[in-house]
């Protein structure tokens, strides 16, 4: 898994945004560590953050659990769920959206 800095700055295309996720490949076991990282990193920031899944390849279920989880925070905005993703969190049961 690779993220996507978000430009803060158009002139610092470098500079990331600290409330935005935008994780590119693979969200699997092998790297839910590196997820789970990010994650953190995400939720030190105050008020509503964001992640967009529209680059994510697969995801298993050790991810789905942590984006769960983080959906416990109550402000975190996600977008960009793939017709995969939505399929897999049903398949387990959970039919409420990621978002907030």
């Amino acid at each position: 898994m690779t993220t996507q800095p978000t430009a803060t700055d158009p002139q610092r295309p470098e500079e990331e945004n600290p409330r935005h996720l935008a994780p590119i490949g693979d969200l699997t076991i092998f790297e839910v560590g590196e997820f789970k990282d990010s994650l953190v990193k995400l939720f030190v920031s105050e008020g509503l953050v964001s992640m967009d899944l529209s680059r994510v390849a697969r995801v298993d279920t050790a991810a789905i659990q942590l984006m769960l989880s983080a959906r416990k925070q109550a402000r975190m905005l996600v977008m960009g769920i793939s017709e995969d993703l939505q399929g897999k969190l049903n398949q387990l049961g959970f039919t409420e959206p990621l978002s907030e």
